[in-house]
């Protein structure tokens, strides 16, 4: 059996640090050999476990392990020869020492070390889930897009790139002041865009699915929706939304207006996002050691933390010509419900009792929707 992957990331400040490590905590309890990996440069999965985490899989309890990527170690392990001709290269343009190694640990490599340890114990086979405790929303979704980019270089440039080095070097090399890659260093850059390419594969699996972490906010549901939006259309799948920090129905007389707008966000979002929404109530007091069990059981009860809770992908985004079609699950409704509103970068949709705001990614906000179908239970909106 593969893997089961979960990804959590969420707006800053929101702790899904809190409930990736509460996850890990079910997970572990229900049997499964589980490891959580924290890819946030800012760690604080070990704080939260009140313990201390190594830049490889350290054993926390009974069938959980939990690691904190770090870059320095990463590179000098499995990617110095890489390391070494960045550092050699800046060096020979004049820039000091101690700059030209910290520019040699290129932006975006801690994420990207985290995703190859993915794919690492993937392959291996060793766990039977693993987590992933990711950056902000932003720097996830730039993660998660690193498969996609790479691949498309890879196919079109480096093949080409690394026969021509090879021929051209013997000649160019004298005649420049700039050290050409050796074949060693263009090996390992081969081999790590390889190993990339093989992550989307992974990352669309039907065992992968990625949930968002969030508190019943303004800003915090908007910046969802649009990481919402955004994996849909990198196809990855999100298979609930998880809201922290909820208030109890009985609160003092100075929290009750606080109480009733974050009611409000709550209908909001169990009205916008069409995947479960799970509730974490707020607590008195941080949450760390012991206290993650307590959220766990709260977060998941009798359930089993792992499986997956919405398996369909819930929007796509297609090309149909010249026209960019926005594919919408949307069973039960008759044509003669529907109305549309575009409202900037948000799609309003409107069926009967069924009401939908879609954050909209650039390629379709440049676009007015031109009208709509239904086929086989979705909704087929058409931009042009």
């Amino acid at each position: 059996m593969e893997p089961r992957i979960i990804l959590f990331t969420g707006k800053g400040g929101v702790g899904k640090t809190t409930v990736a490590a509460a996850t890990a905590i079910k997970s572990a309890r229900l049997g499964y050999k589980t490891l959580v990996i924290s890819t946030d440069p800012a760690h604080s999965l070990a704080d939260s476990f009140a313990c201390t985490l190594n830049p490889y899989p350290t054993k926390i309890d009974e069938n959980l392990y939990g690691m904190e990527v770090n870059v320095e170690y990463e590179l000098e392990r499995h990617w110095s020869t890489i390391k070494e001709y960045l550092t050699l290269f800046f060096k020979s343009q004049g820039i000091e020492d101690v700059v030209a190694e910290e520019l040699a640990i290129f932006p975006g490599f801690d994420e990207l070390a985290s995703l190859l340890h993915l794919l690492n114990f993937y392959e291996k086979g060793e766990y039977d889930v693993i987590i992933l405790d990711c950056a902000p929303t932003g720097e996830t979704l730039r993660l998660l897009s690193v498969p996609e980019v790479a691949k498309w270089y890879m196919n079109r440039f480096f093949g080409i790139e690394k026969k021509v080095l090879k021929i051209v070097k013997p000649i160019a090399e004298p005649l420049i002041d700039i050290p050409l890659p050796s074949n060693e260093v263009l090996d390992k850059i081969q081999e790590l865009y390889t190993r990339i390419s093989k992550l989307k594969e992974i990352l669309e699996s039907e065992a992968t699915t990625v949930r968002i972490v969030m508190n019943p906010e303004r800003m915090v549901i908007r910046e969802s929706e649009r990481a919402f939006t955004y994996l849909n259309l990198f196809s990855y799948r999100v298979d609930c939304i998880i809201v922290n920090k909820v208030f109890p129905t009985q609160v003092g007389e100075y929290f009750t207006e606080w109480l009733r707008i974050q009611e409000s966000y709550m209908r909001e979002i169990e009205e916008k996002f069409p995947v479960p929404v799970f509730r974490i109530p707020f607590k008195s007091t941080e949450v760390s050691g012991e206290l993650l069990k307590e959220i766990a059981e709260e977060l998941y009860g009798e359930m089993d933390a792992v499986e997956i809770f919405y398996k369909e992908k819930p929007m796509r985004i297609e090309k149909e010509g010249e026209d960019v079609i926005l594919a919408v699950k949307a069973p039960f409704v008759e044509k003669e419900q529907l109305k549309l509103l575009k409202r900037g970068e948000e799609l309003i949709v409107v069926a009967g009792q069924w009401k939908r705001t879609v954050f909209l990614p650039q390629s379709l906000a440049l676009r007015e929707p031109a009208g709509a179908r239904f086929k086989n239970g979705e909704l087929r909106i058409i931009f042009r």
